[in-house]
């Protein structure tokens, strides 16, 4: 669990300013989401009236940069907001690196990626669009009912607590190793002590001029278990994005337990404001099917308006599955921007949901967003 900001962490903040003796550059990414109404289309005992959810996505942050070192701290509202589990203000990242020629040494909490998401318009929603790379699992209530677990992503090299990472960078190339601890057993079952051979990750890309972009990650998430990452973004024609890769979680010591995925992403953009992107992913292991497609357009009238149309489907197949059938999502939206940074989204979503037995449920929701980044 992370730590609930106190004086001391005020004071470091206010200390390593003065340290570094430069202009802080300040992040604010604040979010406020909520829903102007839910609509069993079955049920309709079960609609809901305009709501806005307390969100723990709100984040403010500080980072101080050098040429040769940095430091940041993020905060973000708490989990446990209006509960006795914690206060209103807990830590999300924080880390500080340094350089020494072509090494760059880091130390804190944060994710450690690389391969390209294909996410330049993705709204403010998250939902599916917040899906990381790796073996797709079911969860009931996400968007889509899919997500990819913190210890099945296949593109972190710091999926851990408190983290450490050596990267060298040298021209097109670029060598990463980490290593991590955590004392959260709920998500890392297989924790006992901190061993550096059951915690680690090492990562090699490589940038090839007018071809693309190659990279592979390895991470050891505990004793015997591993996950491994494989992605390739070729550049093919202008104007599109894609990556395709592979994703492995693997069990060296019950390789019955071993799950796999093939995964490809891709936007084209057409006449310079209408862009097309799709996110795919086949996630299987024995007798365990989910496959994911996801089509989103979205059209630029111009700086102010952006409406889009996203179209997914989830299908999930497999007696070691414990639920078989269908999710359909629809949401079409428009993004309103007051200005670069500070907008609103508002959106329908119609979720349609088909088990292999039972009754189909369909459900129609209007989310809003209320975001401003600087």
């Amino acid at each position: 669990m992370k730590k609930i900001v106190s004086l001391v962490l005020l004071l470091s903040i206010s200390v390593g300013t003065i340290v570094f003796a430069q202009t802080p550059k300040l992040s604010l990414y604040a979010r406020t989401s909520g829903s102007l109404g839910t609509i069993d289309l079955d049920e309709s005992e079960n609609n809901k009236s305009m709501n806005l959810g307390v969100s723990n996505t709100d984040t403010f942050g500080i980072e101080i940069t050098d040429k040769m070192a940095g430091a940041k701290v993020s905060l973000k509202g708490s989990d446990f907001i209006d509960s006795s589990n914690g206060g209103t203000i807990v830590v999300d990242d924080y880390y500080g690196w340094m350089k020494f020629g072509d090494i760059k040494l880091t130390a804190g909490e944060w994710d450690h990626r690389y391969a390209n998401r294909v996410t330049s318009d993705s709204s403010n929603f998250g939902g599916l669009w917040d899906l990381k790379y790796g073996v797709i699992t079911r969860k009931a209530g996400n968007e889509g009912d899919i997500t990819v677990a913190v210890t099945q992503e296949t593109d972190n090299l710091t999926p851990w607590e408190v983290e450490f990472a050596a990267d060298y960078i040298k021209d097109a190339l670029t060598l990463s190793f980490s290593t991590g601890n955590t004392n959260d057993t709920s998500t890392y079952p297989n924790y006992k002590n901190y061993m550096v051979k059951d915690y680690f990750g090492v990562r090699g890309g490589y940038k090839i001029k007018d071809m693309g972009d190659v990279n592979a990650s390895f991470v050891m998430n505990g004793e015997n278990i591993g996950n491994f990452g494989f992605f390739v973004s070729p550049i093919i024609v202008k104007d599109l994005t894609l990556t395709v890769g592979y994703s492995g979680n693997y069990n060296f010591k019950t390789s019955s337990q071993n799950m796999h995925a093939a995964e490809m992403r891709a936007r084209y953009v057409v006449m310079n404001n209408i862009s097309i992107t799709t996110h795919n992913n086949i996630s299987f292991a024995d007798k365990y099917m989910i496959i994911y497609d996801m089509l989103n357009v979205s059209y630029k009238i111009n700086d102010t308006f952006v409406p889009c149309f996203m179209i997914a489907n989830s299908n999930f197949s497999g007696d070691n599955l414990a639920w078989n059938g269908n999710v359909f999502t629809i949401r079409p939206g428009i993004t309103l921007n007051a200005q670069k940074g500070a907008a609103i989204d508002i959106g329908m979503r119609y979720k349609l949901t088909d088990p292999k037995s039972g009754d189909t449920t369909k459900i129609l929701d209007f989310p809003v967003v209320f975001r401003i980044k600087f």
